[in-house]
């Protein structure tokens, strides 16, 4: 593969406040670089034609093979120039009418494998499971790199109906190995038109190797050039877990407030934090919550929902107040936590003189 190399790597940031033509500026930014792909013949050797003049990096890609955006995000970590190349990516100039001739050497990966289980023994199949770096200087490369990852692999895969994960090419180094299992979805057909993927408001069910929900739990593997890892099994213990429950009403008339949003964040890991959304009713279980204190908090908008004039048999929502968070210390022991009824009030108009982000009325249960 050829990449244009960026003119600079000055941050690209999109905002909710970003101008709109700011907004298309950093978008063409990240989206204007040259991008050629070519598959080498048997021996190895490759061309490229008709490639723009310009500077370009050579990168080689090949199953098992320590990915060259792996070598680039190192060499970003470590603070050196990526804009002139690194061992293993090397940056070229190309001339108009002028062939220009580069040699690519590729590293054998490491690799990590095992499988992901129930606490039972039972498979847990379409789950992805990916290798993050626990270096703390680790920073993603910037944004102008985001076209390079096409065709290049990556460090997560999804298990198999054994439950069977492998990741390779992987350069050395200290990982996290982590699972992540969607726990709810739907996808509707009907009447010429499709529904998207939807996650019903539920959070992804996450655990990192061998068994832990806190990443201050996990245990890191360590891998040194090239080294096969095949025992990394990890095990979901959802029977220690546990079920949040409750209501989410307004503290003005205790009518449910059906757009509101719950989170329930860990007071000693703010790595570890669950979450949901409420029903039509206002209720709602926030699944998988295991031992620990937390801080529960509700807030977002309440919402109607009305016939969609332009999509006949469909219905689109309207917001009709917005509120403030509530917000309360919560212990989770050995069994379910229900009744947790929370009351919000509502926001005042901006022009109010009331701190619009003071917490509202605290939630309240057993």
């Amino acid at each position: 593969m050829l990449y244009e190399v960026p003119s600079s790597l000055a941050p690209l940031q999109i905002t909710a406040s970003t101008d709109p033509k700011a907004r298309e500026a950093i978008i063409r930014e990240m989206t204007s670089h040259t991008l050629m792909q070519v598959e080498t013949g048997i021996d190895g050797s490759f061309s490229a034609q008709d490639v723009p003049p310009g500077d370009y990096y050579v990168l080689a890609s090949a199953a098992g093979y320590v990915q060259p955006r792996y070598l680039l995000q190192a060499a970003y970590d470590a603070g050196e120039d990526v804009l002139r190349g690194v061992v293993g990516v090397p940056v070229i100039r190309v001339s108009a009418d002028h062939a220009t001739e580069v040699g690519i050497t590729v590293s054998r990966g490491a690799a990590i494998e095992g499988h992901l289980l129930w606490d039972d023994g039972a498979p847990v199949n379409n789950a992805s499971v990916e290798a993050e770096p626990t270096a703390k200087d680790h920073k993603n490369l910037p944004q102008q790199f985001s076209m390079m990852g096409i065709g290049l692999g990556n460090m997560m895969m999804l298990t198999d109906d054994r439950g069977h994960y492998r990741i390779s090419g992987l350069p050395p180094g200290e990982y996290w190995v982590r699972a992540t299992l969607q726990t709810s979805s739907h996808f509707m057909m009907g009447r010429g038109r499709s529904g998207a993927i939807s996650s019903g408001g539920s959070m992804p069910l996450v655990v990192y190797a061998p068994d832990a929900f806190r990443i201050r739990d996990a245990k890191p593997v360590k891998l040194i050039a090239g080294e096969e890892r095949g025992d990394e099994d990890i095990t979901f213990n959802i029977s220690g877990t546990h079920t949040v429950s409750g209501r989410v009403t307004s503290a003005e008339d205790h009518h449910a407030i059906k757009g509101a949003s719950i989170s329930l964040m860990d007071e000693t890991d703010r790595t570890f934090f669950r979450g949901t959304r409420v029903d039509e009713d206002g209720n709602f279980n926030v699944t998988f919550v295991p031992p620990g204190t937390y801080t529960l908090g509700a807030g977002g908008v309440d919402v109607t929902s009305e016939p969609d004039e332009k999509n006949p048999g469909t219905v689109q929502q309207r917001v009709v107040r917005t509120y403030k968070t509530a917000k309360q210390q919560l212990v989770v022991t050995d069994n379910d936590v229900t009744g947790q009824n929370i009351e919000l009030s509502p926001m005042k108009p901006q022009n109010d003189d009331a701190n619009p982000n003071q917490h509202g009325v605290a939630a309240s249960g057993h």
